[in-house]
């Protein structure tokens, strides 16, 4: 659902609802009989039970029934907590429903009605019949009076806020290509797989960039809808995690119909909160619109509120409704996405876009030579320069140290969709002692595991046959170096 109109209902009453408050914040505090940190028109109904010798508090309780602290427990507590209680910011209890409402069952009179105006709470049938009356046939009143009736009232209140939408406005149109500020369009709309590259899964990205953080992965093979997209990325929800896929690793199994121009078919109001401050009660709510359902020109949305929750006699609801519009503007944008990493770019071009091919390559002694502050003292120091200085050292002199060959490794696997870190550390060395290292770290359906291009560099070179031992393997497994990690290479 896109493009939320918020609404803020504000209703200025006397009420006293459950407090809710910090754990241990009233232990032990006048008025919290069960000492909870809880103050809620129970204790007070319990309070005044006590008074009229209908309930005995015990000795505990009784210790926190002078509210006042003028010595005497009598009616004039029971006033000073309802203040208390009064006073208490807190979230209130309440279920919410909505009722779609077909263009027959409405009445020229709610056509007038401001997205802003019309909400009232009821507290009786009678009133909720006088406003429902206004707006709509008497089907839909006689079912909302069936569902809220004589016993609901007994022990709720119910804020209604009926709605009109205006077909002109919000449900006609033909079905066009929705395209939105980021570049990103409907018409890429559809199924899709991951593409014959991925051989272990795609990462869906937190934003149209190749480093920017991975949210999950898509396995290998599995299917996925989506919803906009451009040439270079996608906008996908899977398994509940919404973000973006390199649309260069995917394959389009189905097409999606189009949809409306924004706004879009169906409309509903989404209720958020309703919250108590200073004698105020807040219903926060957004105008939302969804391309799943049938346009209907009006709803009616319901809030309901426990009445043991605020003092039924004493409440005198005024309703003031403001109103803040969030507009959004759709435009035509042009987006030239350059690579981050062109010259990984044009070697997997060359290798083939492959993680084994990218880690083989860049860690094989027949193409790379080691090269490193030992065979140029002005080579930079470890881990003093970026990722993508050591990369394009290694891709322009197919030679350099493990930190060069990590970097290399890490961006080629960064462009094929992986959640790739190069990484600085130590290991052990033979000589004794530790020394200066650095590896890649991918993430994998949340699993961390080690590249290391510069140990499969030295067994091929040292004719030793398990170069591949280290390609994806965990720390701490049989037959690899113990890694101890000092930081990121940038």
């Amino acid at each position: 659902m896109k493009h939320p109109k918020i609404l803020s209902l504000m209703m200025a009453s006397v009420i006293a609802a459950t407090g809710v408050l910090p754990a241990g914040a009233y232990a032990a505090v006048n008025g919290d009989f069960d000492g909870n940190g809880v103050l809620t028109s129970d204790d007070l109904a319990l309070l005044q039970d006590h008074i009229l010798a209908k309930k005995t508090l015990t000795s505990e309780q009784a210790k926190l029934a002078d509210i006042n602290g003028d010595g005497t427990v009598d009616v004039h507590d029971v006033a000073e907590l309802r203040k208390l209680i009064l006073k208490t910011d807190r979230d209130l209890q309440f279920k919410k429903d909505i009722n779609r409402v077909d263009s027959s069952l409405i009445k020229d009179e709610i056509k007038k009605l401001a997205i802003d105006k019309g909400d009232v709470v009821v507290t009786s049938t009678s009133e909720l019949k006088t406003e429902l009356t206004k707006y709509f046939a008497d089907s839909i009143v006689n079912n909302l009076l069936t569902k809220y009736d004589d016993k609901f009232f007994a022990d709720s209140v119910l804020l209604l806020k009926p709605i009109y939408y205006d077909a002109a406005k919000y449900g006609g149109g033909t079905a066009s290509v929705e395209k939105l500020s980021c570049g990103c369009d409907s018409s890429y709309a559809g199924v899709y797989t991951t593409g014959p590259t991925v051989d272990i899964g795609l990462n869906i990205r937190k934003e149209h960039d190749y480093n920017s953080q991975s949210l999950g992965v898509i396995p290998a093979g599995a299917k996925f809808n989506v919803t906009h997209g451009s040439a270079n990325w996608g906008h996908v929800t899977y398994n509940g995690i919404s973000g973006y896929v390199n649309m260069n690793f995917v394959t389009k199994v189905s097409s999606a119909a189009p949809v409306v121009q924004t706004p879009k078919s169906g409309q509903t109001i989404a209720i958020d909160s309703v919250k108590y401050s200073g004698g105020t009660v807040t219903v926060t709510a957004k105008e939302v619109v969804s391309a799943n359902d049938k346009f209907v020109p009006a709803e009616v949305a319901q809030v309901v509120v426990p009445k043991k929750d605020y003092y039924a006699n004493e409440a005198k609801w005024k309703v003031v409704t403001s109103t803040t519009t969030t507009t959004t503007t759709t435009t035509t944008t042009t987006t030239t996405t350059s690579c981050p990493y062109p010259l990984a770019q044009a070697r997997l071009n060359v290798i083939g876009r492959d993680l084994k091919k990218a880690f083989n390559d860049c860690s094989n002694p027949n193409v790379m030579s080691y090269y490193g502050r030992k065979q140029d003292p002005n080579f930079p120091q470890d881990d003093k320069t970026s990722m993508q200085w050591y990369a394009d050292y290694g891709f322009k002199n197919r030679k350099g140290n493990c930190y060069v060959m990590a970097a290399m490794f890490c961006e080629m696997a960064k462009l094929l969709g992986y959640d790739a870190t190069q990484m600085s550390g130590t290991v052990s060395l033979g000589t004794g002692g530790r020394g200066p290292h650095s590896w890649v770290e991918i993430k994998i359906n949340g699993t961390v595991y080690v590249f290391d291009p510069d140990c499969a560099w030295e067994c091929l070179a040292n004719g030793q046959p398990n170069r591949f031992a280290y390609y994806q393997v965990r720390y701490g497994s049989s037959g690899t170096w113990d890694y101890e990690k000092t930081g990121v290479v940038k």
